[in-house]
């Protein structure tokens, strides 16, 4: 295991609601190309879709997500304009092992952000970039996927993953 993978931050840790530091390119808080680095270890690691630095203890505006089936790291996103088209799918957090929600988002968000050196980069995103891109940005604001969930579904999911992590563990005892 590389001395880049963390431990992420468990989903009770009150350091996930905080709103991280936007990304000072004149005085960097950490080095941004180890960071990408770091970042993009990390999630294909821990086998997420995408990764907010704040998930590993960094308190940095800063994500690595996938797209087109490579690996995107942005620094101080901002999405611009939502579409009115949404997808409803259900969606996890690597901060929340095993539990998946039904989130409804934009199908589609124009979006601009700063790449590892400061260059600004700008588009829209559609599905499944546009949904991980939605989720990280979640991240950068202190919120959580499960913020705008009912109770009762949010209780539905939290028992199928009580149920699906206690199935784990027994099969891992085998």
């Amino acid at each position: 295991m590389s001395d880049l993978i963390c431990e992420l931050i468990k989903e009770t840790d009150p350091f996930l609601r905080e709103k991280p530091e936007v990304f000072n390119f004149e005085s960097p808080q950490v080095d941004p190309e180890k960071l990408s680095a770091q970042l993009i270890e990390n999630m294909i690691h821990h086998e997420g879709l995408g990764l907010s630095a704040n998930q590993i203890g960094i308190p940095v505006q800063a994500f690595s997500m996938i797209m087109d089936n490579n690996a995107l790291v942005v620094f101080n996103p901002e999405i611009l304009e939502w579409s009115d088209d949404t997808t409803y799918i259900k969606e996890g957090c690597l901060s929340f092992p095993g539990l998946w929600v039904a989130i409804e988002r934009a199908r589609t968000v124009a979006v601009k952000f700063q790449v590892f050196d400061g260059e600004e980069q700008g588009g829209s995103m559609t599905d499944l970039s546009a949904r991980i891109f939605q989720h990280e940005s979640e991240h950068m604001d202190g919120d959580l996927f499960i913020d705008n969930v009912g109770n009762l579904k949010l209780k539905s999911a939290m028992r199928k993953r009580n149920l699906y992590l206690r199935k784990l563990k027994r099969e891992n005892k085998k």
